[in-house]
C-alpha cells in the first residue's frame, strides 16, 4: 500500500508561505512544527497534504519540491519500486529517520515514508486532528465554566472561519446562487451577511434567555462593504461570543425549552449546535455549486 501523503514544497520564507498557501488551499498548519517546517492540512474533508520547508536553493534550481509517499511496509515498498526503476539516492539518514529517499527514472528525488496504518487507510492521519487542527488555538480547558459551552463555541469559530474562503471562491467564479425567496440568497454580499448577521442573533437570543447583559454586537457592515470588513467582523463576532459566554454554566437550563427567533421551540444547547451548523449548511450549498460546475 502505497500512497502521496503530502508534497513537500522549498520556499525561502516559511511564515509568508504558510500565509499565501492557507488562503490560497482553505489550508491550515497542524500545530507543533518547527520554524523551517510546516505541514498544511485541509481545514475541511480530506486532501492531500502540503508540507512547506524552507531552502536555500535559488527558485530556478532543480530539487526544491519532492513528493512523500506513505508507505504500509516501507522495506517492501522501496523494494518494489526499485524493480520498477526507482534507484536509491546516496543520502545522510539521521538516527530516528523513517523515511528512504529514492529517485525516479528521471532523477527527480521523493521519500518512502514508513507511515503504517496511516498509508492504509488515507483518512487516519486527517481524522485524528479533523476538529482540532491547532491545540494551541482552543481556549484553554478551563477557559469556560461549561465544557459544552468551550466545544460548541470552538466548532462555531472553526465553521464560521471556513465559511469565508468558500464564500470567497463562490464569489469570483460567476456562478449564480440558487433562485430563492430567501432574501439572503439576492447577491453574494446579501448571503455573507446572512450568515454574520444570524450569529450574531443567536448569541443576542442566548444572552436573552439566560438572563445575561446585552453582548454588545455592532451592526454589520452594509452590503456594499461587507466584503472588505468581514475579516475583522468575524474577528469582532468571535470574541462577543467568548466573552458574553465564558461564565456560563448550562446544567440548570439544560433542558429547558425556549422559543427561537424564528417561533420554533429550541433549548439552550440545540441553539448553540444550530450556532455551529449555520455557516457550515450554507457553505456547503455553495461547495456543491462549485463542484458541479467543475
Amino acid at each position: 500500500m502505497l500512497r502521496i501523503g503530502s508534497i513537500v514544497w522549498g520556499v525561502r520564507d516559511v511564515e509568508r508561505a504558510v500565509q499565501f498557501w492557507s488562503a490560497a488551499l482553505d489550508y491550515a498548519p497542524r500545530g507543533g512544527d518547527s520554524p523551517d517546517w510546516v505541514l498544511l492540512k485541509p481545514r475541511r474533508g480530506t486532501g492531500v497534504q502540503l508540507a512547506l520547508q524552507e531552502v536555500r536553493a535559488p527558485s530556478h534550481e532543480r530539487r526544491r519540491h519532492h513528493l512523500d509517499l506513505y508507505a504500509f511496509d516501507q522495506g517492501a515498498e522501496v523494494l518494489r519500486l526499485i524493480g520498477l526503476g526507482a534507484t536509491r539516492v546516496d543520502w545522510r539518514y539521521g538516527p530516528d529517520a523513517d523515511y528512504t529517499v529514492l529517485a525516479d527514472p528521471d532523477g527527480n528525488y521523493f521519500c518512502v515514508i514508513a507511515a503504517g496504518e496511516v498509508a492504509a487507510d488515507p483518512g487516519l492521519r486527517l481524522a485524528q486532528v479533523r476538529y482540532v487542527p491547532d491545540a494551541a488555538a482552543l481556549p484553554a480547558p478551563d477557559a469556560f465554566a461549561d465544557r459544552v459551552v468551550r466545544a460548541l463555541l470552538s466548532l462555531q469559530e472553526r465553521e464560521l472561519r471556513a465559511f469565508l474562503p468558500i464564500w470567497r471562491r463562490f464569489a469570483v467564479s460567476g456562478l449564480p446562487l440558487p433562485t430563492s425567496g430567501n432574501e439572503a440568497y439576492r447577491s453574494n454580499e446579501h448571503l455573507l451577511l446572512h450568515v454574520l448577521q444570524s450569529s450574531g442573533s443567536y448569541l443576542a437570543w442566548l444572552c436573552r434567555q439566560l438572563g445575561l447583559p446585552d453582548p454588545g454586537v455592532r451592526a454589520a457592515p452594509a452590503p456594499a462593504e461587507v466584503e472588505a470588513q468581514v475579516d475583522d467582523y468575524v474577528e469582532h463576532l468571535l470574541e462577543r461570543w467568548r466573552t458574553a459566554l465564558m461564565g456560563v454554566e448550562l446544567e440548570s437550563t439544560r433542558a429547558t425549552v425556549f422559543t427561537a427567533n424564528w417561533g420554533v421551540p429550541i433549548t439552550i444547547p440545540a441553539m448553540l449546535e444550530h450556532a455551529v451548523a449555520h455557516p457550515m449548511r450554507h457553505g456547503f450549498q455553495l461547495e456543491e455549486l462549485l463542484a458541479r460546475r467543475a
